[in-house]
């Protein structure tokens, strides 16, 4: 599969040869979160169209960043896209990035009209909790983001991101809006300053509700890339 390059003898030039077209990063961004099949892809990405998305896949495929298989426990044993190892390693290298992108570029985003996934948020603690967070920790947090729910389960330093609600009780609840979470992401104001003032719910068993708070709160206080 022929395409262009940037010719370089430079990770970043070789790196961008593969993920620096448009959409690509947001594939390996879906897949962080668990094995999906095409059609659950081309729903999370509207407007990317079938035969670019097709495409895409395949390229990022024949670079060893995404594989394929037979998931049996889907109905009819239907294929689904995950991520290799290397893009396990590119998709924890893509958070820093992410989190760059919330805190100094997003300051005209429009949550009313601009796609939100409460799961693509949900991603920056998962990948917190793999380096950082508490690993001695086995519990289930569930976000409601305006209309949009995902769930966070951490089991002993393992973090999986479920779309919808947790299949089983949820330790802690928080309930927030988008804008309130743009606002926060980009340091313009605290989470202890939205449940003040009731902009954040957090409910729950309350010794699992100050774990999630100081979960959310060591990866809000990471310092940036400059």
């Amino acid at each position: 599969m022929s395409r262009r390059s940037y010719a370089q003898f430079c990770g970043l030039a070789h790196a961008l040869d593969v993920v620096g077209e448009r959409w690509t990063l947001l594939i390996v961004r879906e897949l962080a979160t668990g094995p999906k099949r095409y059609t659950d892809l081309a729903d999370a990405l509207a407007g990317i169209g079938t035969s670019l998305l097709a495409t895409r896949v395949r390229q990022l495929e024949a670079d060893g960043v995404i594989q394929r298989r037979l998931a049996t426990d889907q109905p009819g044993s239907a294929v689904v896209y995950e991520l290799s190892p290397a893009g396990r390693e590119l998709a924890a290298a893509v958070v820093p990035l992410a989190l760059w992108g919330a805190r100094h570029q997003m300051a005209d985003a429009d949550p009313e009209h601009e796609a939100m996934r409460a799961e693509w948020l949900l991603s920056f603690l998962a990948a917190y909790v793999r380096r950082d967070g508490p690993h001695d920790l086995d519990a289930v947090f569930e976000f409601h983001i305006d209309d949009s729910i995902a769930s966070l389960r951490i089991n002993t330093g393992t973090t999986s991101v479920r779309p919808g609600p947790s299949p089983t009780p949820a330790d802690a609840t928080l309930r927030t809006t988008a804008k309130v979470t743009a606002e926060i992401l980009g340091r313009h104001t605290t989470v202890d300053d939205a449940i003040a003032d009731g902009r954040i719910e957090v409910t729950g068993d309350a010794a699992m509700v100050a774990t999630l708070l100081d979960v959310i709160a060591k990866e809000l206080a990471a310092p940036s890339l400059a």
